[in-house]
């Protein structure tokens, strides 16, 4: 559970090899690349390789074209390096024959597979219209032909219908077709001269008015035959169509996915050109390639490039360029690994700094479990946290399986099981032989010693994160960071007396706070975290003069009371935020207490659904605020006091796959 141990790996060749190396060093998956550099190996002259991706429009086409074809384009590795079809698609006729082959034969079968459901969809609007006029016995022919009279077929709503015998003094005729629920089907004649005046009357009466389609001939009964007849016809072809071009789907799709996975690989292997440097000359035209490796696969990764004699590389010491920041790939087993989801949240450690991984999954863990202690509901959150991983992939889901397990282990101290705080007492006292449960949440004597508890422990927890502090300090000689600051010896010294001398006063009663205590132990080190600045530029051996600040001393103490106050008060709210810890014991404890009160207020078959709905809501609502607050006590109580997060994250380049 560490850092990841890195090598430089500087990679120079003929540029004739530069598309192999690229390829090899995407295919070895672990080599993350450095943006290029102006003085390569020390040489003057070599500049960044900039050049335009050939491969983009192309990968371009054939995405459109699987998705004109309904396939999902799937990056396969296996044929990324076919070399036969590698070969193949260097000849851009392969590759140019295929899509437009390909594209014309889809596109005919769309566009009479779009015709047909177009006449599909017009004749089956045609066929329910004429449904409602097959009372008909007059071909269309013969009502549009007449010269002095106008027709308007369509329905009115029932209530509109009954509403025509106020009109029966206007010039025009109503027939009626047949009824619907909410409407009546039909038509009104009236005289060309009359017909603006009627149509004023029906759209009054929220007439809905059907135009007859020109494709339309005969009567209405003989069209529905015609209709149908066609519609038939019609479906038959669109299956047949449907086939065709699934039958030309299926024999293209495999030569589609090959080609687009060796256009993806070509098309981002040409994006690492980015790193890569040139020298160009008469003389010599060769490339520059560095970046970073695991040390442990250093040699592989070097044996890939043995088979190329013009091209040399070299495996350095990770520092052996300082104009590089190295970059940090955390290395955790198997519990601590998905706890660097919350390192990453707030940054990642320098290469050289300790990974704070393990002890934030620990911390996690045991506050989680101590704020949210019960058998039943961890065992179900050990369980849904493996269902989420397993079928999800979700790294919460590995989280919270082992927060559920802490979850467990306090429960079972707790004596508490979905609620029911005395459902393990008969295993303590008959069985271990034990007076009673470890702990007793919900007597009300063990209140003060829960919330004292919980202060204690917030106690340990930041004087163990000023200690980490102070070795990451020495570990880089940072003697301001180890000795002078808040979080070095001097704050630990003051924090460590105030609370030391508190404790024995209030318990044993004997005073501490003497006065050489007070001036040695409390006032000395403050003076030290004030003068941090010079006192530790005169550990660096600097002179008295160099060591005073630049502002000058009114100036810089001016600035420093203001934050030494800062850090007092910080430590003591700090210390009092941990007082939500024991909050949460109680409160959770009190939730459930609810929950068993008001199952057996309902009783009978609904008391176990209430406990069922408690316990479900308990998990979700409190269990996600109670993993907030542990994460905000990991940030701003811990990790402010020895993370930097200042890390690069150590990014390999790949192939980029995405998928649906």
């Amino acid at each position: 559970m560490s850092i990841a141990k890195l090598s430089l790996v500087n990679i120079m060749g003929d540029m004739e090899h530069l598309d192999h190396v690229i390829i090899r060093c995407l295919d070895s998956g672990d080599f993350h690349p450095e943006k290029s550099l102006q003085f390569a190996g020390g040489i003057q002259g070599f500049v960044p390789l900039s050049e335009e991706n050939p491969y983009t429009e192309m990968l371009s086409k054939i995405t459109s074209l699987g998705i004109q074809a309904g396939l999902n384009p799937k990056y396969m590795p296996e044929h990324a390096t076919d070399q036969k079809l590698a070969k193949a698609l260097h000849k851009e006729q392969f590759y140019l024959k295929f899509c437009n082959t390909f594209s014309q034969e889809l596109s005919a079968l769309n566009e009479k597979r779009n015709y047909l459901k177009g006449e599909m969809d017009q004749d089956e609007s045609a066929l329910v219209y004429l449904s409602h006029l097959a009372e008909l016995n007059v071909t269309f022919e013969d009502i549009f032909s007449c010269k002095y009279t106008k027709v308007r077929f369509g329905r009115l709503p029932v209530d509109s219908y009954a509403k025509l015998s106020f009109y029966e003094d206007k010039p025009f005729i109503f027939t009626r077709f047949n009824q619907e629920k909410d409407y009546q089907w039909g038509a009104y004649f009236a005289l060309n001269d009359d017909i603006p005046a009627i149509d004023d009357i029906f759209a009054s009466l929220f007439f809905e008015r059907m135009r007859v389609p020109d494709f339309v001939h005969g009567t209405p009964e003989e069209m529905l035959h015609k209709l149908r007849d066609q519609i038939s016809h019609n479906r038959a072809e669109l299956a047949l169509v449907e086939q065709q071009i699934h039958s030309l789907v299926s024999s293209r799709e495999d030569s589609f996915q090959k080609i687009y996975t060796r256009m993806k690989f070509l098309s981002d292997s040409f994006e690492m050109r980015k790193y890569v440097s040139v020298l160009k000359s008469p003389l010599v035209d060769m490339f520059y390639i560095t970046g970073f490796i695991e040390q442990d696969h250093a040699e592989r990764f070097s044996k890939n490039f043995d088979e190329f004699e013009d091209v040399t590389v070299e495996i350095k010491p990770h520092d052996s360029d300082k104009r590089v920041q190295v970059p940090t790939k955390l290395k955790n087993g198997w519990f601590t690994k998905p706890f660097e989801m919350f390192v990453e949240m707030y940054g990642l450690p320098s290469y050289s700094d300790p990974d704070p991984t393990p002890f934030l999954a620990f911390t996690y863990c045991l506050l989680f479990g101590i704020m949210f202690g019960d058998l039943g509901q961890g065992l179900l959150l050990v369980l849904g946290g493996a269902l989420l991983w397993k079928y999800k992939k979700m790294n919460i889901g590995r989280i919270i399986n082992r927060i559920g397990i802490f979850s467990c282990i306090f429960g079972v101290l707790y004596g508490s099981v979905f609620g029911l705080e005395e459902l393990l007492t008969p295993f303590y006292t008959d069985v271990l032989g034990l007076p009673g449960k470890p702990i007793e949440v919900m007597a009300p004597e063990m209140t003060n010693t829960i919330l004292i508890s919980a202060v204690g422990l917030g106690i340990v927890l930041i004087c163990t994160s000023i200690i980490i502090d102070i070795v990451i300090g020495f570990m880089k000689r940072d003697y301001e960071r180890a000795v002078f600051s808040a979080n070095g010896i001097a704050g630990l010294t003051f924090y460590g007396s105030v609370l030391f001398g508190a404790v024995m006063r209030f318990t044993s009663g004997v005073n501490y706070f003497s006065k050489g205590y007070v001036l040695g132990l409390i006032i000395l080190p403050l003076t030290i975290i004030l003068l941090k600045e010079p006192l530790s530029k005169l550990a660096k051996g600097f002179s008295v003069k160099d060591a005073k600040p630049g502002g000058g001393f009114a100036a810089y103490l001016t600035e420093s009371i203001f934050e030494l106050f800062e850090v007092v008060l910080s430590f003591f709210s700090n210390t009092m935020s941990f007082l939500r810890v024991g909050g949460f014991v109680l409160s959770h404890a009190g939730m459930m207490a609810v929950v068993i009160t008001l199952s057996e207020m309902v009783g009978g078959a609904g008391s176990p659904i209430v406990i069922i709905v408690g316990n479900l809501f308990v998990i979700g609502m409190e269990g996600l605020i109670v993993g907030i607050q542990v994460l905000r006590l990991e940030f701003y109580e811990m990790f402010s006091r020895y993370f930097d997060g200042d890390g690069k994250p150590f990014t390999p380049i790949t192939v980029s796959v995405t998928e649906d």
